[in-house]
């Protein structure tokens, strides 16, 4: 099978499951079950700088916390 063939049938393969309601509507929720959870990733990642950052506070300035965090200098200091 040559790469165009390979290509043809996905592409068709491609518009018919776009055409099937059930099936974009698994993709959807699928898509959006993947956002949430990246969501929820970032939330946590961002959760757990700012606690490294609260427990640096004594020991180092804001701009290094900064700096080793990727945190900005306001949400530091708030």
């Amino acid at each position: 099978m040559s790469l165009n063939t390979a290509i043809e049938k996905a592409e068709q393969k491609i518009e018919y499951l776009c055409s099937d309601e059930d099936t974009m509507r698994i993709y959807y929720e699928i898509e959006r079950s993947l956002h949430e959870r990246d969501n929820m990733i970032s939330s946590a990642e961002k959760r757990g700088k700012l606690e490294v950052a609260k427990n640096l506070l004594d020991i180092l300035g804001n701009e290094i916390i900064a700096i080793k965090t990727g945190l900005d200098i306001k949400e530091i200091r708030d």
